[in-house]
């Protein structure tokens, strides 16, 4: 039980610690972050490209064009 407290208190951490980079990011003048994003893709392109298919999968789910099984399926298709 305490393992899931520190778990999710990590979890939490991670979360907050994301957002505060993205807002760092927002801040950047634009040829920063568009240099940035291009370097990023360029170098974990596989990685976004399962991070966007588990988010239109949710999505999709969740406004109903799949089932939950559906996008169960898909999601446990994905690499970890």
């Amino acid at each position: 039980m305490e393992t899931d407290i520190v778990s999710q208190a990590e979890i939490t951490e991670s979360l907050l610690t994301s957002k505060g980079f993205y807002s760092l990011f927002q801040t950047l003048p634009l040829e920063i972050r568009q240099g940035f994003l291009q370097l990023l893709f360029q170098n974990n392109s596989a990685e976004l490209e399962d991070s966007i298919l588990y988010l239109a999968c949710e999505n999709s789910c969740n406004e109903g064009f799949l089932s939950e099984l559906e996008s169960q399926s898909l999601l446990e298709s994905l690499p970890q």
